[in-house]
């Protein structure tokens, strides 16, 4: 699932956890006036860095802020933290862990609003699912072993070895039998052929963990009466990447750039598809709190680093 993967490779994490501890400091600096309104973002792979498909939400931006507005496209997520961290950029698209990691780095930032997705989504959560003709509860693992992955995915590696525990140890020292999956796909499919007895999959969810969303891959196989999937662990819920701005903008400024987010979908479908194609679902204003489970996961990861 590429919305799983996208900004939330182990190499960016690993990079932006090195701004937790930098020898430099990790102090936000002040730039003074502007004269133009700078956006960062991460290169679309397919598209690089001189993509013009970014066109019209930075005619929205320019509307909303009332400055001129260029979009600085950057290599990866770690040189767009450092980019806002250090004052470059006025505004930066982030992934959840991206901005969990600048913000444990700074405490120099404030978000406006993140996607959701097409059903509503807020976010996604990691879902360990079982065979339920294999496994009857957790304590089977012991013995059939577990699958996880791809590397570097948030549901598939990151979640589960931040927060999964069995029998009070962390996933890679609980003594399971491990094994990586090349893919989420490849997973799937490994567990519908019968060839491992579970896997972490994800679901998409809200925060309040109430609301059922049918399209996450969980979700998928547990509501085949065929599978007969079970599962045995959810991790709490990690809100899909917010746009942030530096905490010190005065409140006007970000209270119009968080209502063009919030009606952009409506307002600027083009600027929309331009800025979350992968979604689908409008922006909703967000704050630091619903970031706080991200936080932990960064702060769980880095200290095994």
């Amino acid at each position: 699932m590429t919305v799983m993967n996208t900004g939330h490779r182990l190499g960016v994490l690993a990079a932006a956890f090195f701004l937790l501890v930098p020898a430099h400091g990790a102090v936000a600096q002040e730039t003074g006036a502007r004269e133009v309104f700078r956006v960062g973002i991460v290169a679309d792979p397919q598209a690089g860095t001189q993509s013009p498909r970014y066109e019209p939400f930075r005619k929205a931006v320019t509307a909303a802020s009332g400055m001129p507005t260029e979009i600085d496209v950057m290599r990866n997520g770690a040189a767009l933290i450092d980019a806002k961290i250090s004052g470059r950029i006025d505004y930066a698209v982030l992934s959840s862990l991206g901005y969990a990691a600048a913000q444990i780095a700074c405490n120099c930032l404030a978000p406006l609003a993140a996607p959701t997705s097409a059903e509503g989504a807020r976010g996604v959560r990691s879902v360990l699912v079982a065979d339920g003709d294999k496994i009857t509860g957790i304590d089977d693992l012991a013995e059939t072993g577990l699958t996880f992955g791809p590397a570097g995915s948030l549901t598939g590696d990151l979640v589960p070895s931040a927060s999964f525990s069995f029998e009070g140890n962390a996933l890679r020292r609980a003594g399971l039998a491990l094994e990586r999956a090349a893919s989420f796909e490849a997973a799937r499919d490994r567990f519908l052929a019968g060839e491992i007895a579970a896997f972490f999959a994800w679901d998409y969810a809200d925060p309040d963990g109430e609301t059922s969303f049918e399209n996450g891959l969980a979700a998928r196989l547990s509501g085949d009466p065929q599978v007969g999937a079970r599962t045995l662990w959810t991790s709490p819920v990690v809100p899909f990447g917010p746009h942030v701005v530096s905490a010190d903008m005065p409140d006007v400024m970000r209270a119009r750039l968080t209502a063009m987010l919030v009606a952009l979908r409506d307002d600027d479908p083009d600027a929309f598809d331009a800025i979350a194609p992968a979604l689908g679902g409008g922006f909703v204003a967000v704050t630091e709190d619903d970031y706080a489970y991200a936080s932990e996961i960064v702060r769980s990861l880095a200290g095994r680093q």
